[in-house]
């Protein structure tokens, strides 16, 4: 029976020795060799191994297939499902369904990609990402035993999990390796057009906007040629965002008017929040508050999804901050960290931030140095420079205010020092 990387794989997940899986059982060396899957054991020996740690050897799926090629038809179109049915419940349910099933395969290629598509699902769904990033490095040290399409799928996985966490130069770096092998395996086109969105949704957010436009373009096509409206939609707010970001403000107003009529045409009734939300944006780089926040509402409005309230929210707060509408500041933060509080998920604690900043920076008492410095220190955590800069920024204005000048000097530095990493700019001269 090779059983040898399951074993391995549960030994690394506990963070037990082999010294000590081995004790009573058979030699470290011998297990060593069963773990490699150079070596078979008996099955008294793999019963024992499982025993300890508390697996069940019926659990082994393999043999419930007429085929190989069978369980890999299986693994291909659970791939294909989740990545292309953009459906939080579908999705939910299909993990569900996965994990109470508990599969394990006796070929440790099937293994693997199993593995790897339960972490993608649940990357996608951003379930419990500091739990993501131990199942990482779980599977980092099993990668040695990777085939080629493994290293990718591991690859665009680690991507989606550090742009999660709000760490995009690490996610670019897996990127940029995942362009560099991805031509050593066969990609289905499909599979071709959602890396092409990703990169682009990525390096939109990095604003490397000539290269984000020719991956987004590239997934539009194919989008377009297979009548896939809900991602043709998704295309043209990317798209937008870019022109937005390059002050094409005319552009980006066609590019979400096409958006908006594609709402209209399909019965994409879901999918307007999002419109609405990235013309709202748009208004607000604009210096069109009033109108922003008009374009927020309606999106906050008609979306489905509690949590995507939060980031439309906090662009209405924005909005007030710079109209100086204290009370309507105060009041909107309210409502953000109510809904944050009632979501329960330590994934959204940013939002907690943004909201207990504006809403103490717009108070009677003015900002609080407490809740300003533990906001500043949550986003050098996670190694977002935008918001290090930002809020820096606001608090060495707040000392400048109150005449505290050495100490505004120093936030002053501190934002000046994470503006140039945020811009990519080693010194003063490069801006």
């Amino acid at each position: 029976m090779k059983v040898g990387h399951l074993i391995r794989a549960e030994r690394i997940r506990q963070k037990m020795k082999q010294v000590v899986l081995a004790r009573g059982i058979c030699t470290p060396s011998y297990l060593s060799k069963i773990e490699r899957n150079q070596i078979a054991p008996s099955e008294e020996i793999a019963i024992l191994l499982f025993n300890k740690l508390g697996m069940d050897i019926d659990s082994i799926q393999e043999k419930d297939y007429e085929s190989e090629a069978e369980i890999e038809t299986l693994l291909r179109n659970t791939y294909k499902e989740i990545l292309t049915v953009r459906n939080d419940e579908f999705r939910k349910q299909k993990l569900k369904e996965l994990e109470s099933k508990n599969i394990l395969f006796e070929n440790d290629a099937h293994h693997y990609s199993f593995q790897l598509i339960i972490l993608r699902l649940r990357l996608i769904l951003g379930i419990d990402l500091e739990a993501r990033k131990k199942e990482i490095d779980n599977l980092t040290k099993l990668s040695s035993n990777f085939n080629p399409r493994h290293k990718y799928m591991f690859n665009v996985a680690k991507a989606i999990y550090y742009y999660s966490v709000k760490n995009r130069r690490q996610a670019i770096e897996y990127l940029e390796e995942v362009l560099h092998t991805v031509d050593d395996i066969s990609l289905e086109i499909w599979e071709k057009a959602e890396l092409n969105y990703m990169i682009g949704l990525i390096y939109t957010a990095d604003n490397r906007i000539f290269i984000a436009i020719e991956h987004i373009r590239k997934a539009l096509g194919f989008f377009q040629e297979n009548f896939l409206m809900n991602r043709v939609l998704e295309c043209y707010v990317l798209i937008g965002v870019t022109q937005k970001r390059s002050d094409q403000f005319e552009e980006a107003f066609e590019s979400y008017h096409k958006a908006k009529q594609l709402c209209d045409e399909f019965n994409l009734n879901s999918e307007k929040g999002l419109v609405y939300h990235n013309l709202g944006a748009l208004y607000g780089l604009m210096g069109k508050s009033n109108e922003a926040i008009v374009f927020l509402m309606k999106a906050i409005n008609i979306k489905n999804d509690t949590s995507s309230k939060l980031i439309s929210i906090l662009g209405i707060v924005i909005e007030y901050s710079k109209i100086n509408d204290k009370l309507s500041v105060d009041s909107w933060c309210k409502k953000g960290l109510s809904l944050y509080y009632k979501l329960d998920d330590e994934s959204f604690i940013s939002y907690y931030h943004h909201f207990n900043f504006f809403k103490s920076l717009h108070s009677a008492a003015g900002l609080s140095e407490v809740i300003a410095e533990e906001a500043i220190e949550h986003f050098k955590k996670i190694q977002d420079y935008q918001y290090i800069n930002k809020y820096s920024i606001a608090l060495a204005e707040w000392y400048f205010t109150n005449r505290k000048y050495k100490l505004s000097s120093i936030h002053y530095n501190e934002a000046n020092r994470y503006g140039y990493i945020y811009r990519k700019n080693q010194k003063w001269e490069d801006l």
